[in-house]
């Protein structure tokens, strides 16, 4: 007997022969419908527009190669220039004169027709401003140049006293002109006291101040006995400098101050004139004589020649 009937008598024989049918059926149709062909016809792809579409079409795209120009309205600005620089034919000339004898200073603008009065105090000077404007642009009108300011004497005659104008800036960002500047005044208050004003420096070129411990300045000045230790400041007219309080972190900016002009008053007699240069605040004097600067003692003030003397200048001779 062959191997297959023997086989299909055991599973008549253990009646196990319908599972071996089903066996045999599975293994004829499976590959059948494995190689049935999957239909691609599934989703038909309509014939008109898309059922989302506006029924706008989108505009053309044309790409050009070369650089166009555009064509905006107006004169053309550099980002890089402020935009609040006056034109060359709206800037404003001022003009300054001083009466030495009264202390006043008048202020006159040419073309923005602008004027101010200040007359002299002891701790400042007050100003009022009257401004006219129309509707339009003023034409510009021919304005003369103001005079460079004259220099200070290099020398005083005896009925002359040095005259100072310092100007400073206020914790609220303004500037506050001290129209004469006392000698011995103290910077920037009595409150706060950082410099002392010692006076003219002989020859009517600068003036010298002294830099109380913990200020720290920066800026054109001379320093004595120099940039890291500065006890003596010089400071030239047209110069600026800034005082900062010294702190443990390093240094608190205070204020920029710069002497404006240095002149000389003229007076009926000797007498008067003696007497505007030994007048100096008394705080002043006071704060002075406690000072520890060593470098002070370098410089002091003669009324004689009403001006601070530069004793390193001198030499002994025999």
């Amino acid at each position: 007997m062959s191997v297959p009937r023997n086989m299909f008598k055991e599973l008549v024989d253990r009646k196990l022969w319908p599972i071996a049918l089903v066996l045999v059926i599975a293994l004829v149709a499976v590959p059948v419908l494995l190689t049935k062909k999957a239909p691609t016809d599934i989703v038909t792809p309509p014939s008109g527009p898309l059922p989302y579409s506006s029924g706008t079409t989108l505009p053309a795209i044309s790409v050009q190669t070369a650089p166009g120009n555009s064509n905006l309205g107006g004169k053309g600005r550099n980002p890089f220039t402020p935009q609040h620089v006056a034109t060359t034919s709206t800037t404003a000339v001022v003009a300054s004169v001083t009466t030495p004898s009264t202390g006043t200073t008048t202020t006159s603008t040419g073309s923005t027709g602008v004027s101010s009065t200040g007359t002299s105090g002891g701790s400042g000077t007050s100003s009022s401003t009257s401004s006219s404007s129309s509707g339009s642009t003023p034409a510009p009108t021919s304005t003369t140049p103001a005079p460079a300011p004259k220099p200070a004497p290099i020398g005083l005659t005896s009925t002359q006293a040095y005259h100072v104008s310092l100007a400073i800036t206020t914790a609220n960002g303004g500037v506050n002109t001290i129209d004469p500047l006392e000698r011995l005044s103290i910077l920037p208050s009595k409150q706060e006291p950082m410099l002392i004003d010692l006076g003219v420096l002989q020859g009517g070129h600068s003036v010298v101040f002294v830099v109380e411990p913990g200020t720290v300045v920066s800026g054109a000045g001379t320093c004595t006995p120099g940039p890291i230790d500065c006890e003596i400041l010089t400071l030239n007219p047209g110069q600026t400098e800034g005082i900062s309080r010294q702190t443990a972190s390093g240094s608190t900016p205070v204020a920029l101050f710069s002497v404006n002009s240095i002149s000389a008053d003229q007076f009926p007699s000797a007498a008067a004139a003696n007497k505007a240069r030994t007048t100096a605040s008394d705080v002043g004097r006071q704060l002075l004589s406690r000072s520890p600067l060593s470098a002070i003692s370098l410089f002091q003030y003669d009324p004689s020649v009403g001006a601070v003397v530069d004793l390193r200048n001198l030499t002994v001779g025999g």
